[in-house]
């Protein structure tokens, strides 16, 4: 009977070490210890029946896991190499997923992202070539290599790449959502050589995933400051007599929106306001030369035009003109309103103007006349 056992014993544990290893070191564990303690014939049976029992639902178990198996039609590992492929994919498909938990400014400072554009053009001509293209992308060394690409003609100049990067982190203005990143390339020679011309690019995030939200050049005769409460101070010139300048603010969207901006027009450069801002006439105005003709030359004469949205408000100064002057600056001015129906605005009213589109935008008028530094590091 112990031989008839044995030998069924150790049939059923070759056949388990087939199937279940672990199964077979159970039975022979049993087997020795009944074996051991002078059990006899039918104890050796009944035990010889549990462990057909066990087999029998071991086997069970290991063909339904194998079943299970065989419905994939591949070996499990060949499964979980494609899951594991699968995954990344899908990662790579999402910043969001794979940088759930990083900072992903940080991540396009190091090369390890891409930023797509999402600049729209300001300008809708054939012969304009925007810096950035919407829809394109780079990472930001690619971005430095369109950044050389564009301001530097090797037909013009020997130079061929800008001197520095630097970057920063912005509030942006209206006081919403996550600060933005700023990155200058300094060293691009727009008017002349070594003019410390730059270009600033905003990075905004959304979505887990960076853009390109916004871009401004700087060079002699335009300059643009960026305060870290996201306000932009901007000067300009346009000529002797016609300086620009005005207040931008950065929105949480990553945008730079216009508050107003100032046209500073002085003596002569005055005549401007007859047909560049001729609200009534589709030709220019001959009224500034009837009035002063050709020896007149009225330089302490001074007219400013805001522009605060799509409005525009003027006003005048001719307190510094002399006596003799001022009658026919009067003149002039009078013959602006009179017959190109150019309204003079008080300061109250340019106030009030400025003071509703800034709510208009959401932002804080009293911020817009503060300018707190904003720091800059070199990459």
């Amino acid at each position: 009977m112990r031989d008839e056992s044995e030998s069924k014993s150790n049939k059923d544990g070759n056949y388990m070490i087939d199937k279940k290893k672990a199964v077979t070191m159970i039975l022979l564990a049993v087997w020795i210890g009944s074996t051991l303690s002078g059990c006899t014939g039918g104890k050796d049976v009944g035990v010889d029946q549990s462990a057909e029992e066990s087999v029998v639902e071991s086997e069970a178990l290991a063909d339904t896991n194998d079943s299970t198996d065989k419905d994939t039609d591949m070996p499990v590992d060949d499964q979980t190499d494609i899951a594991s492929v699968e995954d990344q994919s899908e990662k790579a498909d999402s910043q969001g997923d794979s940088t759930k938990n990083e900072n992903l400014y940080e991540k396009f400072l190091k090369n390890e992202i891409v930023a797509t554009v999402n600049i729209e053009s300001s300008q809708e001509n054939e012969y304009y070539v925007p810096l950035l293209e919407k829809g394109s992308f780079y990472t930001l060394e690619q971005l430095g290599q369109r950044i050389s690409e564009y301001f530097f003609d090797p037909e013009y100049s020997d130079k061929t790449s800008y001197d520095q990067v630097q970057y920063a982190y912005v509030n942006s203005a209206d006081g919403a959502g996550a600060q933005k990143l700023l990155i200058k390339f300094i060293g691009l020679n727009i008017y002349a050589p070594d003019d410390d011309s730059y270009a600033v690019v905003v990075v905004s995030e959304n979505d887990g995933k960076v853009y390109l939200t916004a871009e401004y050049e700087c060079w002699a005769r335009s300059s643009t400051v960026i305060c870290s409460n996201g306000i932009l101070s901007e000067y300009g010139s346009g000529g002797a007599g016609d300086l620009y300048g005005g207040i931008s603010a950065l929105l949480s969207d990553g945008t730079i929106a216009s508050v107003y901006g100032t046209e500073d027009l002085y003596g002569w450069w005055t005549n401007y306001i007859c047909y560049t801002y001729d609200v009534d006439q589709a030709g220019d105005s001959d009224i500034y030369q009837e009035v002063f003709g050709t020896d007149t030359s009225p330089d302490a004469l001074i007219v400013t035009v805001y522009t605060i949205g799509s409005d525009k408000y003027y006003q005048y100064d001719i307190g510094e003109c002399a006596e003799e002057q001022k009658v026919l600056c009067e003149t002039y001015l009078d013959r602006c309103h009179d017959e190109l129906g150019i309204n003079w605005s008080l300061d109250e009213e340019v106030e009030t103007a400025i003071q509703g589109r800034c709510a208009g935008l959401g932002i804080s008028y009293e911020e817009t006349m503060q300018q707190p530094e904003l720091a800059w590091h070199v990459l």
